[in-house]
């Protein structure tokens, strides 16, 4: 039998129910009905069609049984009782009672002792109905015990019931004054705690307190697939005030707290839309909401939060009551953000959640689906947000960490040239732009020297202390660099170097920029001991790295054999040239854009030549090195390769040995 069949002989079971539910006098009866829908819920558990006609039918029943309770005993007497006693009140309805077939010897009953006989029977008859009155308090006991820290004696709740039955019996039109709670839920089977009491079963997914008792109360639901808790307070005739948001896992808590026909709605789904009757009643903020003329009937409540909806039957009481619903949702999960720092804001696809974090994090329960996170706390840097899969009834963590703004200072520059290059204890920091403008805020505190540099212009050298949050400007004349005439003039003569060069202290260095033509390799001046070369290089001519690389050499011999270091724009490269032969031996990605200068130090030493580079905007990297035991770079060459009519333009070349 497919999926379908099943269904529909579920959904005519149900009508079934619903059918005799709505004839039934009888608390037994109805009770049955309620634990034939169980079942029924049990085994459909996964078909939204019969999930939604079992919850209505069960309502009914639910409400029918409420009903019956507040009747005369005697409407719950079973048929076959009644039967009995109206055939021992009225023996001549009975045809097997005609006397004219009675025996003649058997004696005739006086009219003296039919009447005994009815008296006792009466009495036998009031004697069941006290029996039957005791059994319904009984049950009544045992499915709805009272509050822990209100506890009563059966005498005393007789007494209040019988009086309240005579105030009720002279003044009928006198409503109820007595606060009661209402709740339901479907989280069966769970149980409930009042006042941190300990846990009780929740008898059928419903609870109701009749007799509260003033003052503040807490409640706690737990079930297999969620939980729930909330607080109350309670005042002499009033309806009870809700304390604050109840909170929950898994599930949906709507509380209504309702008197003379006003009501006031609070829910833990947050931003939600009510429906009341099928017309929209408006949004819940973080005071709740409230609903005016409800009047004396019931009516259809719907909460909906995104795409999750939730429907009640607000049942009208007369009393004043706070009715709780509490509907587990299993399509859900929980969301545990940490972030290692208290009072933190966490943004669940940039909307703010409501609480904070709270020793380093924060539990948000959330519906199967994804979502991006991201925290902020001033005086932290954020960090980049994550995105995050919640799934069913699991908990899905998710960790940042943030790291406190840096203590840092700023040095800006306004109205130098396009082109002057900034330096920061002798590392390159900023180009000037065509705006003559640059700032520099990554300055760490304590004292540097900064040097403006510019092609055919004396550089400038200033000390300045930096203090954190300190903003530190250059301008005017400062920035204002003198005009320097410099000649491109070929490197002096290589002298051989002494015997002990090795243990000399040997540095050059060639201030200002040179622009050095194309024509192959151009060599500079080498002292021919280990140390290190540096420095900064822009393509002069036809854009930087979009006509032509940027080429250095060392360990040159001769045309056939030496390294060859280039930038391309998205990468630097080595590459050793063996006997005109070229091996690729590192590759790097390089990002620089065209006007851009690029910093280099080279290192140089007899078996080995390793190099790094930077510009402006990024720290050094390692580009790699070249090995060759047995091999002497350090009386090779040094230079440029700047092949056909390229030009660049070379600042600040310098080497040292130490």
């Amino acid at each position: 039998m497919d999926r379908s069949q099943h269904t529909y002989t579920a959904l005519d079971e149900l009508r079934q129910i619903q059918a005799e539910a709505r004839e039934s006098i009888s608390l037994d009866h109805l009770r049955r009905c309620f634990e034939r829908v169980q079942a029924i819920r049990r085994a459909y558990a996964e078909d939204f069609e019969t999930q939604l006609l079992i919850a209505d039918v069960q309502d009914e029943i639910i409400d029918r049984a409420r009903g019956r309770r507040v009747q005369p005993a005697s409407v719950l007497i079973d048929d076959t009782s009644l039967a009995d006693e109206s055939a021992r009140r009225h023996p001549e309805a009975d045809p097997s009672s005609d006397a004219a077939e009675i025996p003649p010897d058997v004696p005739q009953v006086d009219a003296k002792t039919w009447q005994r006989a009815t008296y006792i029977g009466l009495f036998f008859a009031l004697l069941l109905f006290a029996t039957f009155i005791y059994l319904v308090q009984a049950a009544r006991k045992l499915n709805f015990p009272p509050a822990p820290n209100t506890p009563q004696t059966a005498a005393q709740q007789s007494s209040t019931g019988a009086k309240a039955a005579v105030e009720n019996a002279s003044n009928p039109s006198a409503p109820p004054t007595t606060p009661v709670l209402r709740l339901y839920t479907d989280l069966v089977p769970g149980t409930v705690t009042i006042d941190d009491a300990e846990p009780q079963d929740l008898k059928d997914g419903e609870l109701v307190l009749d007799n509260l008792q003033p003052g503040q109360h807490s409640i706690k639901v737990v079930g297999r697939n969620g939980n729930a808790a909330f607080t109350f307070d309670v005042a002499e005739k009033s309806a009870p005030r809700i304390v604050s948001i109840p909170s929950a896992s898994n599930a949906m808590a709507v509380l209504v707290s309702a008197e003379e026909g006003k009501a006031h709605l609070v829910t833990n789904a947050d931003n939600s839309e009510v429906a009341l009757d099928g017309k929209p009643a408006g949004q819940v903020g973080p005071d709740g909401l409230t609903l005016d003329s409800l009047g004396n009937s019931d009516h259809d409540l719907q909460v909906t939060q995104g795409k999750d909806r939730q429907r009640f039957v607000l049942t009208y009481t007369a009393a004043p009551a706070l009715t709780v619903y509490v509907k587990s949702d299993p399509n859900a999960g929980t969301l545990v953000v940490s972030a290692e720092q208290d009072a933190v804001d966490v943004y669940i696809d940039d909307a703010l959640y409501r609480r904070k974090t709270d020793h380093g994090q924060v539990r948000i329960p959330l519906k199967v689906g994804d979502y991006t996170i991201r925290i902020h706390k001033a005086g932290f840097i954020d960090p980049p947000p994550k995105s995050v899969t919640v799934k069913k009834a699991e908990e899905t963590p998710v960790d940042f960490r943030l790291d406190p703004v840096p203590q840092i200072a700023t040095l800006q520059i306004k109205g130098a040239l396009q082109g002057t290059m900034v330096y920061i204890d002798k590392d390159l920091a900023a180009v000037i732009g065509a705006d003559g403008n640059a700032n520099i805020s990554t300055v760490k505190p304590g004292d540097h020297s900064i040097e403006l540099r510019r092609e055919q212009a004396l550089p400038k050298r200033f000390q300045r202390a930096f203090r954190t949050g300190d903003v530190v400007l250059l301008s005017g004349p400062d920035v204002t660099l003198d005009k320097a005439i410099t000649e491109n003039k070929p490197p002096p003569p290589v002298n051989p170097a002494p015997e002990n060069a090795a243990s000399e202290n040997y540095s050059m260095e060639m201030e200002g920029s040179q622009v050095r033509k194309g024509g192959g390799f151009v060599a500079y001046h080498v002292p021919r001991v280990a140390g290190h070369y540096s420095f900064a290089a822009q393509g002069h001519i036809g854009g930087f790295l979009k006509h032509s690389k940027l080429q250095w050499y060392a360990g040159y011999q001769d045309s056939q054999n030496y390294i060859l270091f280039a930038v391309d724009g998205k990468h630097a490269t080595i590459h050793e040239i063996h006997d005109g032969k070229s091996i690729e031996v590192a590759r790097m990605p390089f990002n620089a854009e065209s006007n851009e200068w690029v910093q280099v130090d080279l290192a140089v030493r007899p078996d080995s030549i390793a190099a790094r580079l930077k510009t402006p905007a990024t720290g050094w990297n390692d580009l790699g090195s070249v090995a060759s035991p047995g091999r002497d770079f350090t009386q090779d060459k040094v230079g440029f390769y700047i092949p056909g009519s390229d030009e660049i333009a070379v600042s600040n070349f310098r080497f040292s040995n130490r």
